[in-house]
């Protein structure tokens, strides 16, 4: 009983004593051992900010002998130089490979590219572990990439650091992830997660999750033997991170707008105890200076002025929603349909500058390369492809975002308290011909999933077709969907 008192009482103190000093963020340096963790997460391959993200690697690394860089996943996907590239996500590779990652897990766009590309993306960094905690079997094209989990061992003094990686497929291509098994994580998974891997017993533990926000906070509440959470997927920023139990949660954003910065603080016996930890999400703005070595490889990359040729102009501001509807229109004239539907995830902008629109815009709104197809689809089916999408996402907490954009046809979905139902302006006892991109074809849930006619046309080109012959301007307030608690309507 007196060492289990005893034990409980450390742990009550090192806690105090953590949140203590992430509140105030002042430590003697002479009393402690310092291991500083830089962590990226949702770089969506946005290499211009890779020079500011040097800097900050080679000044924490001329200063600390322990300096530890993560990444929590979607590092593929959001830049025509790198999408477009001759081989796929090479500049990510070079440039990741370049400021030597310790640890790295998969993020549901890093197989947007196909799994021999991710395969190629992790052998390109043999310095680098690659962990997939909740993985239980990988596809041919990644054997031998992928690990369970990863022990970083740092000398003078001895300190091992476990790493755990959770990756999250839900929304991936499931026609790029055949043969690859993952098992999604639940409360009882975040209970075992620890003992399973017997790594209670290391200096430290830390996941890379890329379950998103809600599921790292839930995490928090069952594992007191994880220390460090650095998250992604949601793209949620915390300034100063969140402590829950004990464990310490860091968020910063996408795009590598923010980064990282963690220090965690050992004690200077021979098996060094952590003490204390503090986060920090540093913003990459202006006021970091550029590496110039890093800098001259992105403007190599960068060079490609094909992209900023102009193909359409936008009148005003775009929104969101009116994008949304761009896309559809797009669709519907290109393969001659009678409605389109585009998914709110496809459009990779959140919104849209007054100005000219040149390709580089294009492939930045859609960096996926899908094509369009056409479904004969009723009233019904059409309502179900929508109602199955809005339960989903209210599922997993995104319910308040409008996640089917259409034309040809305006809908009202009606969630009261024990029932969700549609209501729409199709016709029944007509059969429609559906423009939608192949990955909806492929991935949503209605009766003809996977079972679309291809019209051989890109998305992109659709796009481009279109500004050829319209400016992009919002439609009148009337058609601007309204967004309701309990009422969401298009």
């Amino acid at each position: 009983m007196s060492r289990v008192f005893t034990f409980l009482s450390s742990i009550f103190l090192i806690f105090i004593f953590s949140v203590n000093a992430q509140e105030s963020g002042k430590t003697d340096d002479t009393k402690y051992h310092k291991v500083i963790i830089i962590s990226t997460s949702d770089i969506h391959a946005n290499i211009a900010q890779f020079p500011r993200l040097a800097t900050i690697v080679k000044k924490y690394r001329s200063e600390y002998r322990h300096v530890v860089l993560f990444d929590s996943g979607d590092f593929f996907t959001g830049n025509p130089y790198v999408d477009a590239h001759k081989i796929p996500g090479q500049p990510i590779t070079e440039l990741m490979k370049r400021l030597t990652y310790t640890a790295i897990t998969i993020g549901n766009h890093d197989v947007d590219y196909g799994l021999e590309a991710l395969g190629r993306h992790i052998n390109g960094m043999s310095n680098t572990r690659f962990v997939a905690t909740n993985m239980r079997s990988s596809p041919p094209e990644l054997a031998n990439c992928l690990y369970p989990y990863t022990i970083v061992h740092l000398k003078d003094p001895d300190i091992n650091i476990g790493v755990l990686g959770l990756i999250n497929l839900t929304s991936s291509d499931c026609t790029k992830t055949k043969n690859w098994v993952w098992k999604a994580v639940e409360e009882t998974d975040y209970k075992k997660l620890c003992d399973q891997l017997k790594l209670c017993h290391n200096s430290a533990n830390i996941v890379l999750s890329h379950l998103g926000y809600e599921h790292d906070v839930k995490m928090m509440h069952y594992t007191p033997n994880i220390d460090l959470i650095l998250g992604g997927h949601t793209h949620v920023t915390l300034n100063n991170g969140l402590v829950v139990s004990n464990t310490l949660l860091s968020h910063t954003g996408y795009r590598l707008n923010h980064v990282g910065v963690t220090e965690l603080l050992f004690s200077l016996e021979k098996k060094p105890r952590l003490l204390a930890k503090k986060t920090m999400a540093l913003s990459l703005d202006s006021s970091v200076p550029e590496d110039a070595e890093t800098k001259r490889i992105v403007d190599k990359y960068q060079s490609n002025k094909c992209f900023s040729r102009h193909v359409g102009v936008a009148t005003e501001p775009l929104t969101h929603s009116t994008l949304g509807r761009f896309f559809c229109v797009a669709l519907k004239e290109s393969a001659q349909a009678d409605v389109a539907l585009y998914n709110r995830g496809g459009i990779r902008l959140k919104d849209l500058e007054a100005g000219p629109i040149t390709l580089s815009t294009i492939y930045e709104l859609e960096p996926f390369r899908d094509h369009i197809v056409t479904c004969s689809m009723t009233k019904g089916d059409i309502e179900a492809l929508i109602l199955n999408k809005y339960e989903e996402m209210e599922k997993s907490h995104f319910s308040s975002a409008l996640e089917i954009y259409c034309t040809g046809f305006s809908y009202q979905i009606s969630d009261k308290e024990n029932s969700t139902s549609i209501t729409s302006t199709l016709q029944d006892n007509k059969v429609y011909k559906v423009a939608m991109s192949d990955y909806m074809c492929d991935n949503f849930q209605f009766p003809q999933k996977g079972y679309g006619t291809t019209t051989g046309i890109l998305v992109r080109d659709a796009l481009i077709k279109y500004l050829k012959t319209h400016k992009l301007h919002n439609p009148p307030p009337k058609q601007i969907p309204m967004l309701k608690k309990k009422c969401i309507s298009l």
